[in-house]
């Protein structure tokens, strides 16, 4: 079987093991997606990507390791593309309520890897490291201008990046509707302590959602 998924692709011009190592990476977002992680096996994961069991942990040590690597991958791409968007926002709350809404939307036209960063956040402790480093950039930002009265320290990144990916389960679940991403802006402004009126003005604007590539993310078939 021959799989040619975006981190495959991406990977094209690398040699054998980094092509090896990359459709591994492709294989586990179709298993992780399709099963959950919990049912997810190493052995599934090598059977899809055409490898011996044995060449699976010569590139990762197990189930948590790819799991993380493919998920801070997806994220990695996303927060780039959501930066350069932002590039003309200065404000900290302003960035913060666009990049959660433009987040959260652009995982429900993705629903494979949605759910895999969904998925792999509670249980790869080392995910959720990686991608509070992006998250909290911003927030910190905003207490420097002054508009965010909280110490931002783990505590506070924690509770909402919990609430983000919260949300963006009730929107893949269909829990939640288009409203999902101003509700939780809305309320994680509120919790940094931006005036209340304000908060609610923000995170209800009208905004315009980029079009971003998505040539490195795994897309879902359609039904």
């Amino acid at each position: 079987m021959t799989l040619s998924g975006p981190f495959a692709l991406e990977a094209s011009n690398l040699g054998k093991s980094g092509r090896t190592r990359a459709r591994l990476m492709d294989a586990a977002v179709d298993v992780f997606a399709r099963e959950g992680f919990q049912a997810a096996s190493v052995n599934e994961i090598a059977r899809l990507a055409d490898v011996a069991n044995g060449t699976f942990y010569v590139h990762f040590r197990d189930k948590d390791a790819i799991a993380a690597e493919v998920a801070y991958g997806i994220t990695r791409e996303i927060a780039r593309q959501i930066d350069e968007a932002m590039s003309q926002i200065d404000g900290a709350a302003e960035r913060f309520s666009f990049a959660t809404r433009q987040f959260i939307e652009l995982a429900t036209t993705q629903p494979m890897w949605g759910w895999v960063l969904i998925r792999s956040a509670w249980i790869v402790p080392e995910l959720n490291h990686r991608v509070e480093t992006y998250l909290s950039s911003d927030l910190k930002r905003g207490v420097k201008q002054g508009i965010f009265n909280r110490e931002i320290d783990p505590f506070i990144v924690d509770a909402i990046s919990s609430m983000i990916l919260s949300a963006l389960a009730a929107r893949l679940r269909g829990d939640a509707g288009e409203e999902a991403g101003s509700r939780v802006s809305e309320l994680a402004l509120c919790m940094l302590g931006f005036p209340v009126s304000e908060a609610k003005a923000l995170a209800w604007s009208a905004i315009t959602l980029q079009d971003f590539s998505t040539n490195v993310l795994p897309r879902a078939p359609k039904p």
